[in-house]
């Protein structure tokens, strides 16, 4: 099971995972080790069409909130499921 709390890369891979929504291609697992300059570039090129005039920063922002809201969602069903909660 997954350790919301405590496992580094689980918001980096809901932000590779949520990119599929927001852009042609998604992020590939190694972009987790890439620089914010490899992730804007990425996401420049790869922009889905109704974003195509967005700024590549607001696209991973819009990601990034997607990611945020998808980690807290599956931390409090775990939490819910497990009896936890």
């Amino acid at each position: 099971m997954i350790d919301f709390d405590h496992d580094p890369t689980t918001k980096d891979r809901l932000f590779c995972s949520m990119s599929a929504h927001f852009l042609t291609e998604q992020l590939p697992d190694e972009a987790i080790d890439w620089d914010e300059d490899q992730i804007e570039k990425f996401v420049d090129e790869h922009r889905w069409e109704p974003l195509q005039y967005h700024d590549p920063r607001d696209v991973m922002q819009m990601i990034e909130a997607a990611a945020y809201h998808a980690h807290k969602f599956f931390k409090q069903e775990v939490l819910r499921l497990t009896g936890n909660a």
